[in-house]
């Protein structure tokens, strides 16, 4: 019965768009592969929606909820890579070899923000647990209205690899400037905050920085997914 659960598992989270079929053309697998990045995407981004308010006011099962999924996101990136192993043993031109580095790169980029989520941001929601801190309203909204910025472009970078835009892509590279002053007006906030009188506002504060600082590393693997749309056609975006 156990082997049967975990066979049930491991089906529920199962590639959707890998056909077998579609190997001996490797330009319709390739786009196969861009679907995929889609249907992983969309765990890699309720993941993303829920941490902020599990890091602010969750609990430790819902933590470790969050923390769970990343499991299914490891699962789909193992057949993924699975997948795109037998792809590249076909004879590609060159356009299909650049595409597929772009898109190997690109998921191991969305995997990146997964562990990011399932390891640093989980980490910090047990660390305000474990302090008995309690973050302010005022920062509350400072950090979710950056959580929401941060969850756009991971949306707009999903979007931008599974559909081969490069319009879309350039929003999310072109949103650094954005991202850059908030998080600078997030942290001259957070600093102003030091003075208040409120119990525990050292380890708070700690905890609030190391938010920013791995939601910017969220936006730099977005940005990373983004960059592989341009392949090498345009050296200067994808640098």
């Amino acid at each position: 019965i156990p082997d049967r659960a975990l066979e049930d598992e491991v089906m529920a989270v199962s590639a959707k768009y890998l056909d077998q079929e579609l190997l001996s053309t490797p330009s319709l697998a390739i786009d196969r592969v861009r679907l995929e990045v889609l249907h992983m995407g969309e765990t890699v981004q309720d993941m993303l929606k829920k941490i902020m308010p599990a890091i602010l006011s969750g609990n430790r099962q819902t933590l470790k909820d969050i923390r769970d999924m990343d499991d299914n996101v490891d699962l789909l990136y193992a057949q993924i890579i699975a997948y795109m192993g037998q792809i590249s043993k076909r004879k590609l031109t060159e356009t299909q070899t650049n595409e597929f580095l772009g898109l190997m790169e690109a998921i191991g980029a969305l995997e990146n923000i997964g562990d990011t989520i399932e390891t640093n941001l989980v980490v910090l929601g047990n660390e305000r647990i474990d302090a008995g801190v309690s973050i302010s309203k005022p920062t509350r909204k400072v950090l979710n209205d950056f959580h929401l910025v941060i969850e756009r472009a991971l949306a707009s970078a999903i979007q931008a690899v599974s559909q081969s835009n490069q319009e879309v892509a350039k929003l999310v590279i072109d949103m650094k400037d954005e991202i850059s002053s908030l998080a600078d007006s997030a942290a001259t906030h957070q600093a102003a905050r030091l003075v208040a009188e409120e119990p525990n506002r050292i380890p708070a504060y700690t905890i609030e920085i190391d938010i920013i600082e791995k939601q910017k590393r969220i936006y730099y693997f977005a940005k990373r997914m983004a960059k592989t749309v341009f392949s090498d056609e345009d050296p200067e975006m994808a640098a």
